[in-house]
Order: C-alpha cells, then structure tokens, then sequence
C-alpha cells in the first residue's frame, strides 16, 4: 500500500510538472497575423522589399517565441488606420497612440509613453511654454503628419489649430523637418525620437537635426503607445495569445532593447518611459 501510494504521489508530480511544460508552451497563432506598416523613422524601416525597425524586429522575435507569423504588407500613412479599423484588413496596428474612440473599436495594449513635444527652429524667441501661450501665436503655422495621434489633448489641440486653417498636413516625417528649415511652417508637434530617426536616415551633416529646439509643451500629457488588436478580425485565443505576448514584450526588456538598437541613449531618456 505504501509503494502504491509513493507510485501515485510520484505520478500526481509528473503529471503537475508536465501540465506546467504544457502551459510553458504557448499555443501557436491560428494564421498568419497581419500587420501593414508604413516607414516611420526608425520604429518602422522599408528598405525596398525589407521591412525591419524597433517593432517589426519586436514582432519576429515575438513570432519565434509564441510559433505565431506576422506578415508586413508596406502602405501609405493614410491607409493603416482605416485597415484597421474600417476595412479589417489589418489584425495589429502598431505602434499606435491611444485615444477615446480608438479605444471603443480595438482591444489596446499600452507598452511605453512618449512625450509629444513641440519642435521649432532654435532661431525662434520666445518660444510658447503652454498649449495656451501656442495657441495665442495666431501667425504661427503647424505642419503635422497626417492620422498621427498623440492622445485626447492633442486632437482637441489640433482641431482648434484646423478651425483656424494653421495646420498643413504631409504624409512623412521628413517633409515636417523640410518644412521648418525652409520656413514654410513654424513648428510641429511630435515625440522627438520620431522627428530624431527621420533626419538621421540619410542625412548629411546639415540634417543632424541641431537647428531643432524641443520645448515640453503644457497641457499636453505623455502619450499612451501601444498596440491596438482587432476584436473583429481575430480569434479570442488570438487576441488573448498576442495580448500577453505585448504586454510581456514591454514587461521583460525586449521593447526596450529593440528601441537601445536603433535610439541613442539620451534621445530616449527625454522622450520614452517604458510601461
């Protein structure tokens, strides 16, 4: 009786060890997740058919981790938001900032916070310290990205700039740096690693970005990035799979290794805060 009951005690323990492997082992992806991206300095790089970058390279070593496979089809700006969350031909869109409305279509993994600064040359005086003092520049003109958001204060900010007709909107980083140096506009408002990656891809001595101030504007808060995964075009296991998988990604230190390979030291120490 006494050997039966080690043999079952000792059989309960393989059984709990397996069970814990098992769980160790996460359940693979149902399909290929897709995930369109468009270049955006260096969190997302397109080198002719190549697409790599803080969050593609993120997602691959995700991909080898959890045997899930993510698939980049390359698209303008403009279009990743609405293959979101119009058409559902996006499963992940990422990075993304986090706002009300987005919120009430999408499941959002929130994974670091960026400072949306304002960038004007440093030629410019005195330059506004507050959304306030800003929006009292009425001469001042802003050039933006188009479909960037930086949460709830900054799109109530940029429709009052819109009401005003003070906002010029371009699709890429670097039309927004051309913009100021040439002095068509008078300032943007972006996360500095962001307008930082743009001037270095390809620079030369005169874009290192050194005629650029950035000033912490009041009033606006630290944004909320992440990622935002479709409830509608995926699984529950798969939301739920990817969901983890994020959340650890920004937990254990592969976000931010994967930000260490391509952002300077003390760019992202005045820009992210990792969640």
């Amino acid at each position: 009786m006494a050997v039966n009951r080690l043999e079952r005690v000792g059989l309960q323990v393989l059984l709990l060890g397996l069970s814990m492997l098992a769980g160790a082992w996460a359940q693979p992806c149902s399909r290929a997740v897709r995930v369109p991206v468009a270049p955006t300095g260096f969190n997302v790089r397109v080198l002719g058919d190549r697409v790599e970058g803080v969050y593609p390279d993120l997602l691959r070593q995700i991909g080898r981790a959890q045997d899930c496979q993510f698939v980049f089809p390359v698209v303008p700006r403009a279009r990743l938001s609405m293959m979101f969350f119009e058409s559902l031909e996006a499963d992940i869109f990422l990075p993304a900032s986090r706002n009300t409305e987005r919120d009430q279509k999408a499941l959002f993994v929130p994974m670091l916070k960026l400072s949306p600064t304002l960038i004007t040359l440093t030629a410019k005086a005195d330059t506004p310290q507050d959304v306030r003092a800003l929006l009292g520049r009425s001469t001042w003109r802003a050039a933006m990205v188009r479909s960037y958001s930086w949460g709830d204060e900054y799109e109530a900010l940029m429709r009052q700039l819109e009401s005003e007709k003070r906002v010029d909107y371009v699709t890429d980083l670097r039309t927004v740096g051309a913009m100021l140096r040439g002095g068509r506009v008078d300032f943007t408002i972006l996360p500095p690693t962001l307008l930082y990656s743009a001037l270095q891809e390809g620079r030369s001595d005169t874009d290192a970005g050194g005629d650029f101030r950035f000033t912490e504007l009041q009033g606006l808060p630290r944004s909320e990035v992440g990622a935002y995964i479709s409830r509608r075009s995926l699984s529950e296991a798969d939301q739920q799979l990817l969901r983890e998988a994020l959340s650890k990604a920004a937990r254990d230190g592969s976000l931010l290794r994967a930000l260490q390979r391509y952002y300077p030291p003390e760019v992202l120490h005045h820009d992210a805060v990792l969640n």
